[in-house]
């Protein structure tokens, strides 16, 4: 499996996130802090490890540092996003509450009742603003989670039995090497349609699209930090012809390689 790697200062974010379209990107990334995303509009789909959930409005998806993840969904959705590292738990509370804190991440998803919800909203919203501290916005949403956690097991209901976690894994590892479905249904066993029917389904796109992005991200990057010519990098991610490479990128991002190279050296802007 392919990850980004980041790292966090030792501090906590609280984030509002509001988005009126749909959101996905393949990539699978990773990080030095804990994660929790609690979803209060829409519906996502999120893989944490090789795991994966289906999470609607109430929701709150529980990633442990380090621990791969990535969401996609058809819908516009909004959430709260909580990220601290380890340091700063030791930093700032005392061993009882590191382990109520802690303890949440236990399960990868807790469901969230209505009230409780409305009431960890108007307090992101007033953190954001900074009229309430940080910290205590962490309690608050550690105490609200314990309480949910033992009171229903959602991850036993959200979790797809997911057959095509490995095969997911196993593209993110050889996305540049795949020529096509029938390497991918012969090694696990299965048929073309099943694949296609049941990849669609899971991630609301198509194998070959899933594989396309994987490729021009990584091409994006080259683009940007290289300076091999397109034909190059059409082959080095995967591209049978520069002509289909140079069809495919300018589809997802809107520009030709050469136009995306030249307006991402002139901004620095970097593609995630």
């Amino acid at each position: 499996m392919k990850v980004l790697h980041s790292t966090l200062a030792d501090d906590i974010f609280v984030t509002l996130e509001t988005t009126t379209a749909a959101g996905s990107f393949p990539a699978f990334h990773a990080h030095n802090a804990y994660e929790i995303y609690i979803l209060t509009s829409g519906s996502r789909n999120i893989f944490i490890g090789n795991n994966l959930y289906t999470v609607t409005a109430g929701d709150a998806s529980m990633v442990r540092a380090q621990i791969p993840h990535r969401s996609y969904g058809k819908t516009p959705y909004s959430g709260i996003c909580i990220e601290f590292t380890g340091a700063y738990l030791t930093a700032h509370f005392g061993l009882a509450q590191r382990q109520q804190i802690l303890a949440c991440f236990q399960k990868d998803v807790i469901s969230i009742g209505e009230n409780s919800l409305a009431l960890l909203w108007r307090s992101a919203t007033e953190t954001a603003r900074g009229a309430f501290d940080k910290k205590e916005f962490l309690v608050l949403a550690a105490q609200i989670l314990s309480a949910e956690r033992l009171s229903a097991d959602v991850c036993d209901k959200r979790s797809h039995d997911s057959d095509l976690s490995h095969i997911g894994a196993y593209i993110q590892e050889n996305y540049r090497a795949i020529k096509g479905l029938d390497g991918l249904t012969e090694r696990f066993g299965i048929s073309k349609s099943y694949l296609c029917r049941m990849f669609k389904r899971q991630t609301g796109i198509t194998v070959v699209e899933y594989i396309n992005r994987l490729r021009i991200q990584h091409a994006y990057k080259l683009l940007q930090e290289t300076d091999l010519s397109v034909a190059t990098i059409s082959r080095q991610v995967g591209f049978d012809t520069v002509i289909y490479f140079n069809r495919v990128f300018k589809k997802m991002l809107g520009e030709t390689p050469l136009q995306a190279r030249k307006s991402a050296r002139e901004k620095w802007t970097y593609l995630t």
